[in-house]
């Protein structure tokens, strides 16, 4: 079987070795959590992949792994009303997503749980509640 896609998204094992799994599909995913919070694509216009240096993130204290991370991320993240607790969440998952070791890396459902804890967060509830939905009919 021959994979066929994007290098930013193709796991490394796949690249290296033609090892193909659905711990394949975890990575790619984790690119794309890159992505949303960058607001970088997945390759430079230099050719670089934007996981290889994701290393950085997950070094050193928490303040530094915020710091980073602000300086990191989407200025459109910035100005919204975000928890940056919510966005170190996402992170977190994303970095798990690209670990080199597939083995390592988190299944599908576990990946939906983090995430939907980090929704919680993403939230602001004020004290009368959330707003009424709008259904509109298909």
């Amino acid at each position: 079987m021959h994979i066929v896609g994007t290098q930013g998204y193709i796991a490394p094992e796949y690249l290296t070795d033609g090892i193909v799994s659905t711990k394949m599909d975890v990575f790619s995913f984790g690119v794309v959590l890159l992505e949303l919070v960058s607001g970088k694509e997945a390759i430079d216009d230099e050719g670089k992949v934007l996981w290889a240096n994701i290393g950085d993130f997950s070094e050193g204290s928490e303040e530094r792994k915020v710091r980073k991370l602000q300086e990191w991320i989407d200025e459109s993240l910035l100005r919204e009303e975000l928890i940056m607790e919510s966005i170190v969440n996402v992170m977190s998952v994303a970095i798990s997503c690209l670990n080199k070791d597939p083995s390592k890396r988190p299944r599908m459902i576990e990946i939906v749980y983090a995430l939907s804890k980090s929704i919680d967060l993403f939230t602001n509830v004020s004290e009368e509640g959330l707003p009424p939905r709008q259904v509109t009919a298909r």
